[in-house]
């Protein structure tokens, strides 16, 4: 059955289609009478009528459409995260906005390519869970033309709104929980070298072990993405060190995981043989058969901040809410 247009609605109901119009908009239908406005949303329903979103955007120079970009559609901490800020950008009141979200898995240019087809949708603004160092010019560019806010991954480079989490003090509170634990020489098993968030965990975790005297294994190891099979791969590094440290920092849960099935694999126990601890704390990490030691992550906090900082952009307030870091939480549980 064909739609009903807006100009056979107003026929129908002997109105202009100025009051169809203002009666159906988000933001304009105060300025239509109570029972006007049910009317014509009644009949519009019944109706099987459907406005133009795009040719209202158009009108008001506006899209409703979000950008976000995220590294892993995976990883359980970008979910919530993501979840957050839809909850949030979407309350009572304010004018739906709909996310459009894409995923880069930390693949080179990916991100450029997306943000390109993002700004080619007219959306109102950009939002990055998947900020690398190799994304900088295109974020930088993106900004001169709509709003670009940084979640979950920072960039030193760039000055650009943000909600984050204290990944260097986070860092630094698995460090202090493993020198109270006695042990002496650990590791880190970190995440890809070029997201800022996981060199502010190394950078946290190093300072503190250098300040109370503890030794790290002396050569980096990295994984290429952050996820259990990646760290799986890691423990074998691990082991070729000169040293076999007694203790393990991966730089998420994920690769904690990997770590922790890699060593049960070669007969090792958690934490008897090797304590392991993660960052995010997952449900999974809650669940293992030897619970993990890992950092709550901050998630209700960044996603709502990246939502204010999108509405308050949007609405030309931009000093109002100001970029923030949320400080994480050190969950003790078996592991470590």
């Amino acid at each position: 059955m064909r739609r009903p247009s807006m100009k056979e609605l107003a026929q129908r109901l002997g109105v202009d289609r100025s009051t169809i119009s203002r009666a159906l908009s988000q933001d304009k239908a105060h300025l239509v009478a109570p029972e006007t406005r049910e009317k014509v949303r009644r009949m519009a329903i019944d109706a099987g009528y459907r406005p133009d979103l795009t040719a209202a955007s158009l009108r008001r120079g506006r899209s409703q459409t979000i950008g976000v970009l995220v590294a892993d559609l995976e990883n359980e901490t970008f979910i919530n995260v993501i979840r957050t800020l839809i909850a949030s950008l979407n309350v009572d009141g304010v004018p739906v906005t709909t996310p459009l979200i894409a995923e880069t898995r930390d693949k080179p240019n990916a991100a450029s390519r997306l943000i390109e087809t993002f700004l080619s949708r007219r959306v109102d603004a950009i939002i990055s869970l998947a900020s690398t160092e190799a994304d900088e010019r295109a974020l930088e560019d993106a900004s001169r033309e709509v709003p670009v806010i940084l979640a979950i991954r920072t960039l030193a480079a760039l000055n650009l709104p943000s909600a984050l989490c204290d990944d260097r003090e986070g860092g630094a509170m698995v460090a202090r929980h493993l020198v109270e634990r006695g042990h002496k020489l650990v590791c880190q098993v970190q995440g890809p070298p070029l997201a800022t968030t996981f060199k502010l965990r190394a950078q946290g975790f190093s300072k503190i072990c250098a300040d109370l005297g503890v030794r790290e294994v002396t050569k980096p190891i990295y994984t290429a993405e952050a996820t259990p099979t990646a760290g799986k791969k890691a423990l074998d590094l691990v082991f070729d060190c000169e040293e076999r440290p007694t203790a393990i920092f991966a730089h998420n849960d994920a690769i904690a995981i990997g770590v922790i099935e890699a060593l049960r694999e070669r007969g090792l126990r958690v934490p008897e043989d090797m304590a392991v601890a993660g960052f995010n704390d997952t449900r999974l990490a809650q669940v293992l058969s030897t619970p993990l030691t890992t950092v709550a992550y901050p998630i209700r906090e960044v996603g709502e901040h990246a939502a204010l900082l999108f509405h308050s952009l949007i609405a030309g307030e931009k000093d109002e809410a100001g970029s923030r870091t949320f400080m994480p939480e050190l969950i003790v549980r078996r592991s470590a």
